[in-house]
């Protein structure tokens, strides 16, 4: 028998909440010796000055701005004053904060110089714009002739790209689940909510402004758990998903806004209804496979890094 689900009093609306998931986030997307690959194809050296845009709590300016020091300067910017405070006494913690400034400003109008900085560094701003390219542009405008451009994104194609032990979609189901996304997608971005496919164009778009010697990467860390969660790492990945799964808050607002995106995309309502009626369904089994140790699951972020050098 299914015990009852257990909540852990975790209100998904709530930003303190949401402010924690953002950075287990952002804390699992590269592993160090990825960080590290990645430090030497943006040719980051000490003295550097480095800006990380949209930086909210300065995830990018902490992790690869001590490849700066000694002598760099490193910059963060948000449009929430809120975020830089956290992301100063993040920087202050880790030993980076007498290098460290933090400045309020809009991602489409920096107050910055132009030729100022030899590393931009943009992680997951882009998928959230309108504009995109816009922002894009000014990165390049800021950076130094010969300063790298690196910015991270999601790079969702529609298809699945993770598996769960609740699961056993037939081809049918499969292939209209992916319809869904591809709308959702579609609307999403009709909606100016943003896109989150912005990864696979990044590439392209830094060629077409002159970029030099652009390349791309995909994150490599795979998270998965499996009866009986042995590992550390799945212990970490369990409670994580368990957190998510104990509030209806978070999918509650999820769902509403795929429904929306649906619409928008031009999906008539029988179709919304169903498309949300089967992820119901298949959230609740997801739960109870929680609740009572039998879930399994592995899953792959789509989620590129691509860089390129301002002529």
């Amino acid at each position: 028998m299914t015990s009852k689900k257990k909540s852990v009093g975790l209100d998904y609306t709530d930003r303190a909440v949401q402010d924690e998931i953002l950075i287990r986030q952002r804390r699992n997307m590269w592993s160090p010796e990825q960080i590290g690959s990645l430090s030497a194809h943006f040719r980051l050296a000490p003295g550097m000055a480095l800006l990380d845009a949209g930086c909210g709590y300065g995830y990018s300016l902490r992790t690869f701005g001590p490849r700066c020091l000694p002598g760099g300067r490193l910059v963060g910017l948000d449009r929430e004053p809120s975020l830089l405070e956290t992301a100063a006494r993040l920087a202050k913690r880790e030993g980076i904060g007498s290098a460290a400034e933090f400045h309020a400003g809009d991602i489409f109008s920096l107050p910055f110089d132009t030729d100022t900085f030899d590393a931009v560094l943009m992680q997951v701003v882009m998928c959230h714009l309108a504009e995109p390219e816009r922002a894009l542009d000014e990165l390049i405008r800021v950076a130094k002739p010969g300063g790298c451009i690196a910015v991270f994104d999601n790079a969702v194609g529609g298809c699945p790209w993770g598996w769960d032990s609740t699961d056993r979609p037939t081809v049918r189901q499969a292939a209209a689940r992916c319809e869904h996304e591809l709308l959702s997608h579609h609307g999403r971005r009709k909606l100016g909510r943003g896109d989150w496919s912005v990864g696979l164009y990044l590439p392209a778009w830094m060629e077409q402004r002159g970029l030099r010697d652009v390349d791309a990467r995909v994150n490599e860390l795979v998270r998965w758990i499996a009866p009986p969660y042995r590992s550390p790492a799945q212990q970490v990945t369990l409670e994580n998903t368990r957190a998510q799964c104990a509030d209806d808050g978070m999918d509650r607002i999820d769902i509403k806004h795929t429904a929306e995106q649906m619409r928008a995309a031009g999906c008539d309502e029988r179709t919304v209804r169903n498309a949300m009626r089967s992820r119901r369904r298949r959230t609740t089994r997801w739960r109870e496979a929680m609740d009572d140790g039998t879930a399994a699951f592995t899953y792959g972020g789509s989620f590129w890094c691509a860089w390129g050098f301002k002529p």
